[in-house]
């Protein structure tokens, strides 16, 4: 016999057994848990005649409830009470003693705590936990039985033995939908290293390792954000529910506390409630930027490597708190670590690929050193020595001009050997060219780049101002994918000999200050550290438009 029917009391009745029957029978009908849950309320208030019904879901710390299914609520009812309870009163105190109870008059029991504004009265109230595997699931909530009677003794029964189905009907719908995600998780594993190490872009292979979290999860939002070669943690790929989740592409993650949980290398769920004070929150304002609500649920969760992490992998769910974000915990902790490691054996797969490019080069270098070289020198020795023994003088000239002409096959074969001893990595001016390119899709149009000086003039720009200009314009262009509402936008880059000037323009809507200002405080301090300004114009022409406009000297005082 099942654990949870040791000592169930059934009716007494054979009329109140069949409807107890009936009852079991249409609970255990549902495969999805919400579908379960929803069948459970239904079928209790049928069961006793009660007017009203509710199942509060106990949260994973067993501190309150953290879902809370109703019957008998109209929709107006639901949007005048507004937030659901969290399990004070009577619902705490069932909570925090899981045991049937009855009551005649609710709001004369020592525990209750009166009614929101909008709230029907209620007058009876019966109440009996639901426990799966032996640990309290949560508790059915009924009140008001029709009629104006008081709950007996019998309806009391038939509640605890319907919680008692009710559990076996959860924990199988529960068992199903765990199945159902392992294998959602496993499928995103294998598809996501697939992607990384067949040799797929990068940022391709991000944007599905996102969309797959994001399904795995059944969450409204995925986003993975790396950390650069300057150690800023960028929002590399994104995709959600809204089509503004992929506008945070580029977005830096400036804040100190981002760097502390990447350092930590522990997962880390926030949950905020409507009510609550959320200006300081870590996710607040990416959630809002992508479309979602500022309340919520968000897991923040780092890509761990060893003793490092590469960078931060942040989900978010829909307003409210579910048991969903609970149970994705983990599988997505495992799963971000998997995309580190997968990460790191791409980067290593791609390094052994150039070193081979490299070796191959050097041997190239090599033969043409030693073979080709020799070759041409030997030859141009033996035609000068022959234009002292030729007595025509047009034999003379030939032979000069030979020997010129080999001079220059030695000096151009030099230069090339020199060419295929460079390390061969990409030069700034491309580097500028792909990060704007990237930006169509958030921007849903292209921009266009204008470059006036030799940005690969590493004497002239060194690595430190080449990640500043990159930030810079990731910045600037992630502000208009978000703000701007624009239909262009032009990056131009101009590089004297003195100092390095980069302005982004766009033709939207214009600047509005909303107070928070820390990725411009960003650049703002970069170009002070190298001499330079920054400055903010809008609007440009016919009250629209903004450009930023970021300088900084090539060899500031005081730079080392």
């Amino acid at each position: 016999m099942h654990e949870n029917l040791h000592g169930l009391r059934m009716p007494r009745s054979a009329d109140s057994a069949a409807t107890l029957l009936g009852a079991v029978l249409d609970v255990g009908r549902g495969l999805q848990l919400p579908d379960v849950l929803t069948h459970i309320v239904r079928s209790a208030c049928g069961l006793v005649g009660a007017h009203y019904g509710a199942l509060g879901v106990l949260r994973p710390d067993g501190q309150g409830l953290m879902e809370f299914v109703t019957e008998g609520f109209s929709r107006e009812m639901v949007q005048r009470i507004g937030s659901p309870p969290v399990g004070r009163g009577i619902l705490g105190l069932l909570i925090s003693h899981p045991e049937p109870l009855r009551l005649s008059r609710l709001s004369e029991h020592p525990s209750a705590v009166g009614m929101p504004p909008g709230h029907p009265p209620m007058t009876t109230f019966l109440g009996a936990p639901i426990r799966v595997r032996g640990e309290v699931f949560g508790n059915l909530y009924l009140t008001d039985k029709v009629g104006g009677l008081d709950f007996t003794d019998d309806d009391e029964a038939l509640i605890v033995a319907l919680a008692t189905a009710a559990g076996m009907a959860i924990d199988n719908a529960r068992m199903l939908h765990n199945a159902r995600s392992g294998r959602q998780w496993s499928d995103a594993l294998r598809e996501m290293s697939q992607a990384l190490l067949s040799g797929r872009d990068q940022r391709s292979a991000l944007s599905m390792l996102v969309e797959r979290a994001q399904q795995a999860a059944e969450a409204e939002l995925a986003a993975v954000a790396l950390a650069g070669e300057d150690g800023q943690l960028v929002i590399e790929a994104s995709t959600g529910s809204d089509p503004r989740a992929r506008l945070i592409v580029g977005t830096p993650l400036t804040e100190p506390h981002w760097v502390t949980v990447l350092d930590s290398g522990e997962p880390l769920l926030l949950l905020s409630r409507e009510g609550e004070a959320v200006t300081d929150s870590l996710a607040a304002q990416l959630r809002e930027a992508s479309g979602l609500p500022a309340h919520g649920q968000t897991a923040i969760v780092p890509m761990t490597v060893g003793s490092g992490s590469l960078g931060l992998l942040v989900v978010g769910w829909g307003e409210g708190e579910s048991h969903t974000a609970y149970d994705a915990a983990e599988p997505l902790k495992q799963y971000a670590d998997l995309a580190a490691v997968t990460l790191m054996a791409a980067t290593a797969q791609h390094d052994r690929a150039r070193m081979i490019v490299l070796e191959d080069r050097e041997r190239i270098a090599r033969d043409m050193h030693d073979v080709v070289i020799q070759r041409l020198f030997a030859t141009g020795l033996g035609l000068q020595s022959a234009s002292r023994v030729a007595g025509h003088p047009f034999v003379q000239g030939r032979l000069a001009e030979a020997v010129d002409e080999l001079d220059l096959a030695i000096k151009d074969i030099r230069a090339m050997i020199f060419g295929l001893h460079q390390p061969g990595t990409a030069v700034l001016s491309d580097e500028l060219v792909e990060l704007v390119e990237s930006f169509s899709d958030p921007l849903g149009f292209a921009p266009t780049v204008v470059i006036d000086g030799n940005l690969d003039d590493s004497t002239a720009v060194d690595e430190g101002l080449r990640l500043d200009l990159l930030a810079v314009v990731r910045e600037a262009l992630s502000n208009v994918a978000r703000h701007a509402q624009a239909s262009s936008a032009e990056v131009v880059s101009v590089l004297d000999r003195v100092s390095l000037t980069v302005s982004v323009q766009d033709d939207g809507i214009g600047f509005v200050d909303t107070g928070r200002r820390s990725g411009l405080a960003n650049l703002a301090d970069r170009a002070r550290l190298r001499g330079g300004d920054l400055a903010l114009r809008s609007p440009v022409r016919d009250n629209r438009g903004t450009t930023v406009v970021w300088s900084a000297l090539l060899h500031p005082k005081g730079l080392r």
